[in-house]
């Protein structure tokens, strides 16, 4: 419970500088997102070499490959359900930051049940009853008062991220029981959460592999799916002008790449 009083008063904090109404916020959210912020592209794109050549490529690709062939489908699912079982606390908070009651309401539901009857998480049984996983990040929240994702990072090992989500992430630590493993624990965590990701895009790789500019692939993707989680799989739709600027944008960046 201090956890979540802690984050917030850090969420007090920020949003005294966000926008005023939250309809102008989210206007101002989809626009953010079309027009992403590169700053540090040359850091970035070093990263994004060392990341996919030594990194991806001859370590967790092979590695992701193996974990998906002899790991059973529901032994992968349990575990990943135990994971995000844990973020549910911090979701609740998120929701009920941005006066989503209903939806912090079935985050505590979930949570409380799966925990108690679920086996600590390992069965989604509130999903079965049609209560499904909502998880909502607290950089989510900064969005909805109006604070843009800032600018594109590429992490080393971690890969691509937001100043935003970073942010959010840190914030996000005191409201999880996640805050309470061991480093060791944490580790393990980290290694089994990255791996059930990665294998669910394993099937887009030859798109990665063949795409003429793989770092931009990778941020133009990134950024989609930011815009996709955020307006719940429900994003504002471009005209046909904005679709062609986009395209133009992306080709003139490929050639002076």
């Amino acid at each position: 419970m201090r956890n979540i009083v802690t984050a917030c008063m850090v969420f007090a904090a920020i949003i005294s500088t966000a926008f005023s109404t939250t309809a102008t916020a989210q206007e101002a959210e989809a626009q953010s997102y079309q027009n992403i912020t590169d700053p540090f592209e040359g850091f970035n794109r070093r990263m994004w070499n060392f990341n996919y050549h030594y990194l991806d490529k001859p370590i967790y690709r092979p590695a992701t490959h193996g974990y998906a062939k002899y790991v059973p489908f529901g032994l992968r699912e349990a575990l990943n359900n135990v994971i995000r079982n844990l973020e549910e606390p911090a979701s609740f908070a998120n929701h009920l930051l941005q006066g989503k009651v209903e939806r912090a309401s079935n985050n505590l539901l979930r949570f409380v049940f799966n925990s108690s009857f679920g086996l600590f998480g390992i069965f989604d049984l509130m999903g079965k009853s049609g209560v499904q996983r909502d998880i909502e990040e607290f950089g989510d929240v900064l969005g909805f008062y109006g604070v843009p994702e800032g600018p594109y990072i590429m992490l080393p090992v971690l890969g691509p991220s937001t100043v935003r989500k970073e942010v959010g992430d840190w914030v996000d630590a005191f409201a999880s029981p996640l805050n309470n493993l061991s480093f060791a624990e944490q580790v393990v965590k980290w290694g089994l959460d990255g791996l059930y990701k990665r294998s669910s895009v394993i099937e887009q790789e030859p798109l990665l592999d063949n795409s003429l500019d793989s770092y931009t692939f990778i941020k133009e993707a990134y950024m989609q799916y930011r815009l996709y989680r955020f307006y719940n799989g429900k994003p504002p739709t471009q005209s046909q002008d904005d679709i062609d600027s986009a395209l133009e944008d992306y080709l003139d960046e490929i050639e002076a790449y």
